[in-house]
Formats: C-alpha cells, sequence, structure tokens
C-alpha cells in the first residue's frame, strides 16, 4: 500500500516508549521499520505487568505494530557490523542511547552520518544534549517534575503527576514532526542531519501557554478560566465537562440552567474578573447541575449549543461509538495475544493514508528475511546465529 513515507527506511533502536513511539508514527505511514533489539531479551518494555503472552506486553503491542523485527548483539564487533550495514541503507536511524554508549559502539552522529551522508539521526535524550542534566537517566515522572508540570498540588499537599505520561507520550509526536522536517530538507540538499529532542523538552513544550505567563504570575497554576468553564457532578453521580468560554456561550449555559440574573450580568463582560466571578458563580451553577442526571444535562446543553461532553472512565472509551466511527480506536489481530484493540493512527491523509498493515514482530521474526536483503547468505546468517551474534 502506498503511503506518505513509503520507500523510506527507518532503523529503531529504541527502548520503552518515546523512541518506539516515533517509530510506530512513521511506521503507520507506511515507513519500512525495522526494530533491532537486543538478542535474547528484547525490548525492555516486552515483558511487565500487563502482558498479555510472555513476551507482548500491551504497551509493546501498539507502539511496535507495523514493524519488522531483528535481535542483534551489538556489543560483538559481529554485531555491531550488521548494525552498521543496515543504517547503511537507512534513511533514518532512531535511539535513546546515552552519549557514552554511542561513543562506545561508534554510533555517534558524526561517525554514522560519514559512513551514510543522507541518513537522518533521530536522538532522544532524557534532560537534553547540553547543561549540567545532560548525561543524567531520566524517566517521564522525573521531567515532569522538573519542567513545572507537577507544580499542582493535591488535598495534601502532595505534588501530583498528569493522568498519562507527557513526555514519552509527547516526544513521539515531536520526534515523528522532526524527522518529516529533515526528509523535505534532504529532498532540496541532498544531505540527512541531526534531529534532537528530550523527555524535557516536550514537557515543557506541552505548558507552552502557561510558561509563557510565569513573568506576570509566579505562583502555583490553579484551575483556570471563566465562570462558565468547569467540572460538574450530576444527580447520577457522574461528571461532566462543561467549557462555555464564551461570552454568548455563559449566557446560554446560565439560560438554560435557568440562572437568568447571571446570564444578563454586567460584570461578566469584563474579561480581567473571569476568574475572580468564577469563585463565586461555581457553587451556585453546580448547585443546579447536581439536580438532574447526566444524560438530561448533556441533551439541554447540547440542544442549547453549549459545549459539553462527559467524562469518561478509560474502560468506557475503547466502545465509545466517536471513537470506534472515526478509527480512533481499532482491533489488531496478534498470532500470540490475540485480538488487541489499541489506538489507531491518529492523522488522517486522503491521498496517502496511514494504517495497521502488521502486528508487533516477534522477537527475533524478521532476523532472516532482513539480512538477506542485506546481502547475507543462508551461511553466513547460520554463522551468526552459532555464535550467540543474532
Amino acid at each position: 500500500m502506498e503511503g506518505a513515507l513509503t520507500g523510506i527506511r527507518v532503523i529503531d533502536l529504541a527502548q520503552h516508549l518515546a523512541g518506539p513511539g516515533t517509530c510506530m508514527y512513521l511506521a503507520d505511514q507506511v515507513a519500512d521499520v525495522i526494530k533491532v533489539e537486543p538478542r535474547g531479551r528484547g525490548d525492555a518494555s516486552r515483558g511487565g505487568g500487563d502482558s498479555l503472552s510472555g513476551e507482548n506486553s500491551r504497551s509493546f503491542l501498539v507502539l511496535n505494530r507495523n514493524k519488522r523485527g531483528i535481535t542483534i548483539d551489538i556489543r560483538r564487533p559481529e554485531g555491531r557490523e550488521v548494525l552498521l550495514r543496515l543504517i547503511d541503507s537507512a534513511d533514518v536511524l532512531i535511539h535513546n542511547l546515552r552519549r557514552r554508549v554511542t561513543e562506545k559502539y561508534g554510533l555517534s552522529y558524526e561517525k554514522l552520518s560519514e559512513r551514510n551522508p543522507r541518513l537522518i539521526y533521530g536522538w532522544i535524550s532524557a534532560f537534553g544534549s547540553q547543561g549540567p542534566y545532560a548525561d543524567k537517566p531520566g524517566y517521564d515522572r522525573m521531567t515532569q517534575g522538573f519542567s513545572g508540570v507537577m507544580s499542582r498540588r493535591d488535598h495534601t499537599g502532595m505534588p501530583i503527576t498528569a493522568g498519562v505520561w507527557v513526555s514519552d507520550c509527547s516526544v513521539p509526536m515531536l520526534m515523528a514532526y522532526g524527522v518529516t522536517l529533515a526528509l523535505l530538507a534532504r529532498a532540496k540538499t541532498g544531505r540527512g542531519q541531526k534531529v534532537e529532542t528530550s523527555l524535557l523538552q516536550a514537557a515543557v513544550a506541552m505548558q507552552s501557554n502557561f510558561l509563557v505567563r510565569i513573568d506576570a504570575d509566579p505562583t502555583p497554576p490553579i484551575e483556570a478560566g471563566g465562570p462558565g468553564y468547569g467540572i460538574y457532578r450530576c444527580s447520577d453521580d457522574v461528571y461532566i465537562n462543561v467549557c462555555a468560554l464564551q461570552q454568548d456561550q455563559f449566557q446560554r449555559f446560565c439560560l438554560t440552567l435557568d440562572l437568568t440574573h447571571l446570564a444578563g450580568d454586567p460584570r461578566f463582560d469584563d474579561p480581567g474578573a473571569q476568574n475572580e466571578l468564577r469563585r463565586e458563580v461555581y457553587p451556585v451553577i453546580d448547585e443546579v447541575m447536581r439536580t438532574k442526571p447526566s444524560q438530561e444535562w448533556l441533551r439541554l446543553l447540547d440542544a442549547n449549543d453549549v459545549p459539553v461532553a462527559p467524562i469518561l472512565q478509560r474502560a468506557q472509551v475503547i466502545d465509545e461509538p466517536q471513537m470506534v466511527e472515526n478509527d480512533m480506536i481499532v482491533p489488531v489481530q496478534h498470532p500470540k495475544a490475540g485480538t488487541v484493540r489499541m489506538m489507531g493512527v491518529p492523522v488522517k491523509l486522503s491521498e496517502t493514508p496511514g494504517s495497521i498493515r502488521r502486528p508487533s514482530p516477534l522477537l527475533s521474526e524478521h532476523t532472516e528475511e532482513v539480512l538477506a536483503e542485506l546481502g547475507y547468505d543462508l551461511a553466513q546468517i547460520e554463522a551468526l546465529r552459532s555464535a550467540s551474534v543474532i
């Protein structure tokens, strides 16, 4: 199937979430992604408490769909030679190795770009390539805290994380964006380049509109928005989101709730008073919202064109018609794990659509196939296997 990235070969030398997630986005757009895993154990994310069948965690199943998989022991000279030949054949390399590892095994950008000047070299670090934290290992929660994402506190004063892995889930989008920009630039110049991002950079980017306010107000963030912006509990103990941010939306919201005195209150015409008025008005609205069940409020507010949506549990999202009908959630058949429902391709292209064409690879599933493409004959492949290189 023709896709936007048909003909582009990507080497996925990354583990865990951010790097493989980047390569998932590229593979969804029909790039030929070859996942290189350590011989024996494979990617560290294969196992875990959510494993469906031994080597197939739910996380691994979604992040490594559409890829071919091989295993190599790059600590061995013969294994590094296989990897280098593979990189010589590639357009893109993605990894999250620490700098000392790339230097030890000759996998720095400088070394590899000499061999393959057209190579786009994508490197994901924890904290960025410069500064006092440059060589520190790091994980999502560490960068959430270090970036200010965890400024909010719970009722005990304890810092709280976001409900998702902010850094791990946004790095793939940033890196896939950077790689496609580098591919466009290479089409003009003929040369590849280094593309960098980090977990910390992603966490900072996710706060772009919040951090810009720091100079004016350095206090910890609170729930922002006008008086019609909030989470409300209904009589059936179900919560809904109402986002009546604009003045006309807020007026329709108030009229729906029979709060006509609020709908005509001239104080709400002042944008600077919105947050202060929210403290006064929210309890009034909240009391009314508790008088009807959620479905009744959703029906009434929708009928009056007030922005509203239910707050779903993740278990409800899988079967929600809005998700299913837009292919946001799709079933994928795996030879060991069976049918697994997962995130669909999140970007829709009308002429060159992405797709999920194959499940995540079994450990070393495509090693022979890929090595044969690199010119290794059966005797050479068997010799590498006997020597425990592959």
